[in-house]
């Protein structure tokens, strides 16, 4: 049974985050997909995250940033939170970043 309340307690501050730093939210969508994809697993996130920010898609000069920001927060990240819930925190972290970015206050 899910914990909503971490859930939720720890998508706020995700999302803080997220909009504090500027990151692109269609590219942490695609991260919580990622992680999601391989089954949950820490060690293929770390790996993926040192991978874009080293080395990111050539779409633009700001994705490097982007992708540096996302792992730092990832990294960041203090949650007692695994697999699914964690996954569940970060998307409902990026719904909420999109929010603060329209000015709705949590």
């Amino acid at each position: 049974m899910p914990d909503w309340e971490s859930i939720s307690k720890q998508a706020e501050w995700v999302a803080r985050e997220l909009v504090r730093l500027e990151v692109d939210l269609a590219e942490s969508e695609k991260l919580v997909d990622h992680y999601l994809f391989k089954g949950c697993s820490e060690e293929a996130m770390a790996r993926y995250l040192e991978t874009l920010a080293h080395n990111p898609p050539p779409r633009s000069r700001r994705s490097q940033r982007h992708f540096r920001n996302l792992r730092e927060i990832w990294n960041r990240w203090n949650t007692s939170l695994t697999g699914v819930d964690k996954a569940r925190a970060w998307g409902w972290a990026v719904r909420l970043a999109k929010a603060l970015r329209a000015g709705v206050r949590l």
